[in-house]
């Protein structure tokens, strides 16, 4: 990786999920890639029990079932400038395509006022919506670099 303490400082203060799966093989071959690897420097010295990545996930052809490349991705959140310019005939349809892929209208919520933000995979669907409704270069309120823990 390029700049180790600035991933280092990232995955620290990044929002690593509860039930993250950590992974302490360091005889695995892409441990520096992997960031269930990485993401252990963010535990601290009083944690003492946890989800992990057993040492069998490690196969011998050196792949691992469990492997996740670390990589920062822009992610998103908000949803007033992606209405801003559609037809009020199809503000309640998209509206509700989206709340019923994003997991219901609490989830909507946490994604446009930020308390959940939506990855590029989810933004790239959310857009291919507008678009099969003729909208668009349609954007999100807002958007953040952040280590890809999803």
């Amino acid at each position: 990786m390029e700049n180790t303490n600035i991933i280092n400082a990232a995955i620290k203060g990044g929002n690593i999920p509860r039930n993250w799966l950590y992974c302490f093989n360091s005889g695995c071959q892409h441990h520096e890639e992997c960031i269930r690897f990485r993401s252990t420097i963010a535990l601290s010295g009083s944690r003492t029990w946890g989800n992990a990545v057993y040492p069998a996930a490690l196969h011998a052809d050196g792949s691992c079932e469990h492997f996740k490349q670390l990589r920062i991705v822009r992610q998103a959140w908000g949803f007033n400038q992606l209405f801003k310019d559609v037809k009020l005939h199809d503000a309640p349809t998209l509206r509700s395509l989206m709340k019923e892929y994003l997991g219901g209208n609490t989830m909507y919520y946490r994604y446009h006022h930020g308390e959940r933000l939506l990855s590029p995979e989810q933004q790239a669907w959310i857009k291919r919506l507008f678009a099969s409704y003729c909208y668009s270069d349609v954007n999100f309120d807002n958007s953040c670099e952040e280590l890809d823990f999803l």
